[in-house]
């Protein structure tokens, strides 16, 4: 039988790492009882969001409950979070992210555009983990993250809205299941998928325009493999589907509205 305390790790390392590889679109996501847990994703992802070409993604996953506490921090790619309460369901705290920048890509007219560079954004999550008594690794989690630029970049935010479940399917495997949609402003939706004119001049783009919306909804199926107490391995996919005005963008349709990401994970609790 799989130590309950990290049963539900390699769900949680796969869910994480998964959205860190769609460009650091996150939600917050909670295991029960596991006090420490670190490993690796591998996987493929869109050049960038709302491009057809792939490319492999490597991401990083820690988290560290603080001793007898509810709060904890974790890392997930380049996303850093503190869980800064001590309660049972609610979850709330910072979240700090660093946002890749948009440069060498493979399709030849976003390539001439004006590269978008890397950029920190700041904010917060708030959430609420509904679990079943009798079996705590079925639960239901509802999250709302926001993130703001402050590194001058796009000088936007991004708000994401996440509702996952999970299921243990045998006492080898669980099942996950999560989905989300998030909400960009006018100076992010603008800066990822707006086209001025130098832009347009450049990469004969036509000029357009993008406002506030929501950017996209996504599902996420995963499923983990329990190899021992200690050792887990996950797989998983997320397909994303690109709307309003990201949807029209011009370097989204030189490019695909539906975006996939899936990879592999290895993971080690103790």
């Amino acid at each position: 039988m799989i130590n309950r305390k990290s049963a539900w790790v390699g769900v949680l390392c796969l869910v994480s790492v998964l959205l860190f590889a769609s460009e650091a679109v996150w939600a917050q996501v909670e295991i029960e009882n596991v006090p420490k847990v670190g490993g690796i994703f591998i996987g493929v992802a869109p050049d960038y969001i709302g491009s057809s070409d792939y490319k492999p993604v490597v991401a990083p996953f820690l988290r560290y409950n603080l001793s007898n506490s509810e709060r904890y921090l974790m890392l997930r790619g380049f996303e850093f979070q503190f869980n800064a309460v001590d309660h049972p369901w609610f979850r709330l705290g910072p979240v700090v992210n660093f946002r890749g920048g948009r440069g060498d890509v493979e399709n030849n007219q976003v390539e001439r555009m004006k590269n978008i560079g890397s950029t920190v954004e700041g904010g917060g999550f708030i959430g609420a983990e509904f679990k079943d008594k009798e079996n705590p690794r079925q639960r239901l989690l509802l999250s709302l993250q926001y993130l703001h630029d402050i590194g001058g970049e796009h000088n936007g935010s991004l708000t994401t809205g996440t509702v996952k479940g999970w299921l243990p399917m045998s006492p080898k495997f669980d099942f996950t299941l999560g989905l989300s949609m998030s909400f960009g402003s006018s100076d992010y939706m603008e800066t990822y998928f707006g086209v001025d004119v130098e832009d347009s001049l450049r990469s004969r783009f036509p000029v357009y325009s993008a406002g506030s919306g929501f950017r996209d909804i996504s599902l996420t199926p995963g499923i983990v493999y329990h190899l021992n107490k200690n050792w887990h391995l996950g797989a998983g996919v997320r397909y994303m589907r690109l709307m309003g005005d990201a949807e029209d963008s011009p370097v989204v349709e030189v490019g695909n509205e539906n975006q996939w990401m899936a990879g592999l994970g290895v993971f080690y609790s103790w």
